[in-house]
């Protein structure tokens, strides 16, 4: 991909090819988003007005004109009124450019890669957020921080992100937990964070980096997205080469199949009890399932859980 030309400060202006690439991923999100997008979000924090959530107990210093006090004259007890309140969302959009999420199998869908797949529901998650009204930053990294861009809601902030997204560079190298920390130290307003990659990672660090997420007050979405890594659909002596580790091995597919995917089925679980234990949420995706249907099956199970009461992770 040709590198757009540098400017003082930081910034650069894109090229007309990149331009294009930009204006074509906008579509894409946006025309994706305006098949499933309805209606308002509501926040999951508690404000003081709009619609009534729960009692709390009084503690001094609380606003006396909070109090409930139907509930003080049938029981005498002093308890607060807690509201939910409509609120500005605030989304980040973390996106693994990782060597490994460049892989396009050999039966992807118009040579779709993993960070094909990944550019396109970032764009689609920011567009969705912008629609509302609503502020989404992003952050692209692979073994560091490849590019930070800051919140806005502004309706041509897709345009900002989408280039971003493509000037993402495959890394050999991966460091999800530092990443994940230095994300966090820069991402100071309480929201929803959104993490897209194959998760090839070990499952401790990943821990680590949800874990402050949660401590911060986050509300966190792992997308983990694969390709050919879901069936192993080889056939024949193949030679595999690493895109992380520059090793090459000459395999009977058939003959680790079973084993491998056993491997890939533990690990899969790993990656579910960490994001588990951290409150997050869990979407396994293949690049062979449209970016629209899969964010559309996750908000509209989370829309249902919302609905019946239900608390904790989903997508599971």
């Amino acid at each position: 991909m040709a590198q757009a030309p540098k400017l003082k400060g930081g910034g650069y202006t894109p090229d007309p090819e990149t331009l294009a690439k930009i204006g074509r991923l906008d579509l894409k999100a946006r025309g994706l988003v305006e098949g499933f997008l309805a209606g308002m979000h509501r926040s999951p924090y508690l404000g003081s007005s709009v619609e009534f959530a729960q009692h709390r107990g009084y503690v001094p210093g609380d606003d006396l004109k909070h109090l409930d006090w139907k509930v003080w004259g049938k029981s005498e007890r002093y308890v607060i009124r807690q509201y939910r309140a409509e609120t500005n969302l605030v989304a980040w959009v973390l996106v693994d450019s990782s060597a490994s999420m460049d892989y396009t199998g050999p039966k992807a869908a118009a040579d779709q890669s993993k960070l094909d797949w990944a550019r396109l529901a970032a764009a689609a998650i920011g567009w969705m957020v912008l629609l509302q009204s609503d502020a989404v930053g992003l952050c692209t990294f692979a073994g560091d921080v490849q590019e930070f861009v800051p919140r806005s809601s502004r309706k041509d902030h897709l345009g900002r992100m989408c280039d971003a997204l493509l000037r993402a560079e495959a890394d050999p190298r991966t460091g999800i937990g530092p990443v994940l920390t230095k994300a966090a130290e820069r991402i100071t307003s309480r929201g929803i964070v959104v993490l897209i990659s194959d998760l090839f990672v070990d499952t401790a660090d990943l821990a680590k980096g949800l874990a402050r997420f949660r401590h911060d007050g986050h509300d966190v979405l792992v997308v983990q997205v694969l390709d050919d890594e879901l069936h192993f659909p080889f056939e024949g002596q193949v030679q595999f080469h690493g895109l992380e580790l520059d090793q090459k091995i000459l395999l009977n597919p058939r003959q680790i199949k079973a084993a491998y995917l056993d491997e890939l089925q533990k690990h899969i679980n790993a990656i579910d009890a960490a994001c588990r234990k951290a409150g997050a949420d869990h979407v396994l995706a293949s690049t062979s399932s449209p970016v629209d249907v899969v964010l559309s099956a996750y908000f509209n199970k989370r829309a249902a859980l919302s609905s019946a009461g239900a608390r904790g992770a989903i997508g599971r």
